[in-house]
């Protein structure tokens, strides 16, 4: 019986395509990791902010309480995050509906709960979200994930019975960490001088905050609507974001040596990766909307804007309160 090379060329070259290696100069990777960084220490503090924009800037005295939901996004400079996800050979976000091509989402949503304090005009507000990581990727095949816990407690500085008016001073605590994954068959991180040569298999694009928020909000509690405005001044006790990636096989001590010359920040058995580190950073923003008041359900409406990044956001809340 003769066999004939061609099917076995065929099937060589279908795995070849089927298993694609993606080269990353690591140079050209430190240098987009240090523009993402800083782009990202000025966005994560108005991030964290999204959940607990109530429209009343009070809700009186127990037995006053509500529970809900908020969903929104904020933006961020799309330029440096998508020139670290092509690094990865993640595909780059193209322009988005109402974002247009220069601003990338920042999505995240809290479940929020507030209650009065009995006779002081204080409340006090707790909120939580988790993004699962596969929500991203059956949508622009990355995982994205996402996780923010904070609090917040008011003191309502005005509350008119007569005129319909109120207004509040606060403190809100934010946390947020998350990150987004790309896994492919190959990728090759390379350095032609130092002769580094690794393959991985996986990216995680990682970035968090810490800060507080010194807040202040006025609103106009009518019947059917209550519009409202705010203003807060963040400080970020500490901000980080980078990359980490984790390879095939186990890096050597010659490859670590090549790695830390490359001002990459920490390495291990099977991965390595660049995180910078931020702190005590001032940020501020603006927020307002309003609520439709239907008996106790509240449908509230948000739009926010910080001034360090000029990034925006919105958010959409759905609540039971009395």
């Amino acid at each position: 019986m003769k066999f004939s090379g061609k099917p076995i060329l065929i099937i060589w070259v279908m795995f070849i395509l089927a298993a694609p290696v993606f080269a990353i100069d690591v140079n050209d990777l430190q240098k987009n990791v240090a523009s993402f960084a800083e782009d990202m220490s000025k966005s994560l503090p108005f991030y964290s902010t999204i959940g607990l924009n109530w429209s009343d800037a009070n809700i009186g005295s127990f037995p006053h309480f509500g529970i809900g939901l908020s969903t929104g996004l904020t933006t961020m400079d799309n330029k440096s995050i998508n020139k670290m996800m092509t690094s990865f050979g993640i595909p780059e976000i193209k322009k988005l509906p109402l974002i247009g091509n220069s601003r990338f989402p920042l999505p995240a949503y809290t479940i929020d709960a507030r209650i009065g304090l009995p006779v002081i005009p204080v409340d006090f507000g707790f909120k939580f979200g988790y993004l699962f990581p596969k929500w991203g990727k059956s949508l622009i095949d990355i995982e994205i994930r996402n996780m923010l816990i904070g609090a917040d407690v008011r003191y309502a500085v005005v509350n008119s019975k007569i005129i319909p008016i109120r207004f509040s001073v606060g403190l809100g605590f934010n946390h947020l960490n998350g990150g987004i994954t790309y896994s492919a068959p190959s990728l090759n991180f390379t350095d032609t001088a130092s002769g580094l040569n690794l393959d991985a298999n996986k990216v995680d694009i990682l970035w968090s905050t810490t800060n507080i928020e010194l807040k202040m909000q006025v609103s106009f509690p009518f019947r059917i609507i209550t519009p409202y405005a705010g203003a807060g001044i963040i400080y970020a006790f500490s901000s980080s974001a980078g990359y980490r990636a984790s390879c095939l096989e186990k890096i050597s001590d010659d490859d670590k040596k090549r790695l830390e010359k490359l001002d990459v920040t920490g390495t291990s058995t099977n991965n390595f990766e660049t995180i910078y580190k931020y702190k005590n950073s001032f940020n501020t923003r603006v927020f307002g909307g309003l609520s439709f008041n239907l008996a106790y359900v509240r449908l509230d409406l948000t739009g926010m804007y910080e001034f360090l990044g000029k990034n925006f956001g919105a958010t959409l809340g759905l609540r039971f309160q009395m």
